[in-house]
């Protein structure tokens, strides 16, 4: 019974690598949490390699002091083996346990390093940001706001994400099952693989969850500029369209150098990163019909309304989402019988 259940266990860590890093690489394109992985990565590493660490330390005290986290990582599984594979998936679930009990105290303490680390790079950062992307339209409400979002899903992976998949590392490490290890290493390698090639492959460029807000902030602080930017934005999409008509899909997706002269005329109000939040989407002309061309920004859910600016080729603006083409209503996630806009 013993030996069924310790494969059941090895099967299901399989499916968690299989699973769990093509979550975590293509949240990481759209939330700020390369660092915790960097950072997790270097704590695994020095398991990993604790013994030359270990020579290395006492060689050059420096290292101590620099890998002191990662250290005091490794001195804690080495003595205290990680619990069953269970415990960490509902790990969020066990927080009375683990805040009341000092030994699951002590090992939720040791992820510390990887989150105040995390966090003090995700504050640098945004400290940056709010006087290069925030300002002036944007305060530091809006900053702080986005920052705990940002610091909150961070602890939120580690704990539901990061964790399973180190303690299972580590795990067969110390116990010396290579053939596991090599296993679960190739199947994350491969999940890891997969994510990228879905995030390559993507017709649009990866914009972070940061700058999309930032996009519906900024057109509410100043909708008159907003306005004027997207129509303008729209008016340098159509003068490029003749000569690009090629850029334009069969689905009626701008692409190309309509959307990029958009996209330049955008970041004259939006910041580079929020322009890039912007599509494109075109009616094919048909005699009698002078085509419409809509540039917007996706909804999200009725209380996230997209942003749009929709414009005739001859520089006539359609206003009424509800006569918008239902090409351009698929495109921003909209049902026809169910539309809201920003107003701009």
């Amino acid at each position: 019974m013993r030996r069924w259940l310790d494969w059941a266990d090895f099967g299901a860590r399989i499916v968690f690598f299989a699973v769990a890093p093509f979550f975590v690489f293509v949240m990481a394109a759209f939330f700020p949490v390369s660092a915790t992985l960097v950072n997790l990565g270097l704590c695994l590493g020095v398991v990993a390699f604790a013994d030359v660490v270990r020579a290395g330390s006492k060689r050059f005290p420096i290292v101590s002091k620099v890998l002191t986290g990662p250290l005091d990582f490794e001195r804690y599984y080495r003595n205290h083996p990680p619990k069953p594979f269970a415990y960490y998936i509902f790990y969020p679930l066990l927080f009375p346990y683990w805040l009341s009990n000092d030994s699951a105290r002590r090992e939720f303490l040791l992820y510390k390093t990887v989150n105040l680390l995390s966090l003090g790079l995700l504050v640098g950062t945004t400290v940056y940001e709010y006087f290069v992307y925030f300002r002036p339209q944007l305060g530091v409400r809006e900053c702080l706001i986005i920052l705990f979002v940002t610091a909150l899903f961070e602890l939120v992976v580690v704990m539901t994400m990061l964790m399973p998949l180190a303690t299972s590392l580590i795990k067969y490490r110390l116990a010396s099952h290579r053939a596991r290890l090599v296993t679960l290493v190739v199947v994350g390698a491969c999940s890891v693989a997969l994510a990228i090639v879905a995030i390559e492959k993507r017709r649009d460029p990866v914009v972070s969850w940061s700058a999309r807000e930032r996009v519906l902030l900024r057109t509410k602080a100043d909708k008159a500029h907003a306005r004027a930017a997207t129509i303008s934005a729209a008016k340098a999409a159509w003068a490029a369209i003749p000569k690009h008509e090629t850029d334009i899909d069969a689905d009626g997706k701008v692409e190309g150098e309509p959307l990029e002269a958009a996209r330049a005329a955008l970041a004259k109000f939006y910041k580079a990163d929020e322009a890039q939040a912007f599509d494109g989407w075109v009616s094919h002309t048909k005699r009698g019909n002078p085509g419409v061309l809509v540039l917007y920004v996706e909804s999200r859910g009725k209380k996230k309304p997209p942003i749009f600016v929709a414009l005739e080729r001859s520089g006539k603006e359609v206003r009424d989402p509800k006569k918008l083409p239902k090409g351009a209503l698929d495109g921003m996630k909209l049902a026809a019988d169910d539309v809201l806009a920003l107003e701009l």
